[in-house]
């Protein structure tokens, strides 16, 4: 019988165990889990921070899911070290586990830049369950409010501050909201919400320094200009990378992240890893990159899980895809979409249309005439279609110019299908010769029927085998 050990217990872990179970049902399965509760929807805590939703929602998975798969859970209980040869994992209990099979899904880890009194009371990072309780804790006493970064985690932390009657202060080293996001116009979309919203911003400037009184308590924040923000209580909000200590040392390979190959497997044999703390394809910078957002977790877990108990399934790559919204403000982003003119080589076009006083902005980001990146604001129903576009690596070229204009894009694309021999949809070739854009709605469908499901129509056959070789196949 297979021993199966999976370090983590978020979406890549949970799609792991659903992947193994479809091929071994028998096998023992042993998931360690850092924090004290069953797989929950991070990207939530700062919904329930805010008082929009209820923290019994949560889980997506309860213990009903680890007892109907005959899954053992061991709750608060971390990763300290993987042992290659002996095959065994040491734990923050100091604890042994063998194993045969090794997931690692350890997730990313808040990054705390070099700032003075930064590990002290009222600091707060806000990825966990645990760090939304702890400023939950501390609100009655705090008035004021400075978040380190302006990235999605520092907006949405910012939003939730100020739904609940705060005063916040929003400080980002670059000199743009959301900078690896948008670019200099799209972030001064999102400025105008922050001011409407009344919330403050310094741009280009970062915190060095947190000021304290005798008692301990937090007073101000010193910035590099100079500058002093008085506040109550600081969130430090810069990103997440990759989780790699647990590994380092051990013979498996990192870099930024914990390396994998296609079928997300280390260097190791049967050692692989999965989510935020795994470097896989990105299929748009034809490289290997950590890719921390929630869908690639998802389609990693699947892929290890499945391939742990004896499948064969590859991953063809993918590349990051973002929604955000926060005080009216939503945008959509993929690929290449922060991308500036100039920023990279005389392949790389930016077109743009904007539409200031309805708050409609469409970007898109073209290399070698195929779709590389985008970024809506405002008017987001593309986004699909967009997607579509970098997914199937189609040429358009013959559309570019309406690409991001007021016509809808199937109008402009629809033409084409008459100048072209007829399409036959269920050839693989032709899907990607023609686009997603022009796909029948009836078609469209299944590859939106959950989050992998492009990845399995075109890249896989009906028993997982990967299909995919770099040349188009009928």
């Amino acid at each position: 019988m297979a021993e199966y050990l999976i370090v983590g217990n978020s979406v890549a872990a949970v799609s792991a165990i659903q992947a193994i179970r479809e091929r071994d049902k028998e096998g023992k399965i042993t998931v360690i889990s850092p924090e004290p509760y069953t797989a929950y929807c991070r990207p939530l805590i700062t919904y329930v921070l805010a008082g929009d939703v209820e923290e019994w929602r949560l889980p997506y998975k309860r213990e009903s899911f680890y007892q109907q798969n005959r899954v053992e859970v061991l709750y608060q209980v971390r990763l300290e070290g993987v042992d290659v040869k002996e095959r065994k994992a040491y734990l923050s209990d100091g604890s042994k586990i063998p194993f045969e099979k090794l997931l690692l899904a350890v997730g990313g880890v808040p990054f705390i830049p070099p700032i003075e009194n930064v590990q002290s009371p009222y600091v707060f990072t806000f990825t966990t369950i645990a760090d939304m309780k702890a400023i939950e804790s501390c609100l009655p006493e705090v008035r004021k409010v400075v978040v380190i970064g302006a990235g999605m985690i520092g907006m949405k932390a910012a939003e939730a501050l100020k739904k609940r009657g705060k005063d916040v202060v929003i400080v980002e080293l670059l000199d743009r909201i959301l900078p690896m996001v948008l670019d200099s116009q799209g972030s001064r979309l999102a400025e105008r919400a922050l001011d409407k919203a009344g919330v403050s911003y310094v741009l280009g400037d970062s915190v060095v320094g947190i000021g304290r009184d005798a008692s301990g308590r937090v007073r101000q924040v010193e910035l590099k200009s100079g500058a002093k923000i008085e506040c109550d209580a600081v969130i430090v909000a810069v990103g997440v990378r990759p989780n790699i200590k647990p590994v380092e040392g051990s013979g498996i390979e990192v870099n930024k992240g914990i390396v994998v190959d296609d079928m997300m497997e280390t260097n190791v044999e049967g050692i692989y890893a999965a989510g935020d703390c795994a470097e896989s394809y990105d299929l748009i910078l034809g490289q290997k990159r950590p890719n921390l957002v929630w869908p690639v977790a998802y389609r990693h877990g699947l892929i290890a899980g499945s391939n742990m108990a004896g499948g064969r399934r590859r991953f063809v790559g993918a590349f990051p895809i973002n929604s955000i919204g926060f005080f009216g403000f939503q945008v959509v982003s993929a690929g290449m979409s922060a991308v500036e003119e100039g920023d990279e080589d005389a392949a790389i076009e930016v077109l743009r249309y904007v539409d200031e006083e309805k708050g409609i902005y469409r970007k898109a980001v073209i290399g070698h005439n195929r779709l590389l990146g985008f970024a809506i604001i405002g008017d987001i129903r593309r986004a699909g279609l967009y997607t579509g576009l970098i997914w199937s690596r189609m040429d358009v070229s013959p559309f570019k110019d309406v690409l991001v204009d007021q016509i809808s894009l199937p109008e402009a694309v629809y033409p084409i299908e008459g100048a072209l021999p007829p399409m036959n949809f269920s050839s693989r070739k032709e899907i990607r010769r023609f686009g997603w854009a022009v796909f029948p709605y009836s078609y469209r469908r299944l590859f939106t029927g959950y989050s992998a499901r492009i990845e399995e129509i075109c890249a896989f056959d009906d028993k997982g085998v990967c299909l995919h070789d770099g040349v188009d196949q009928e």
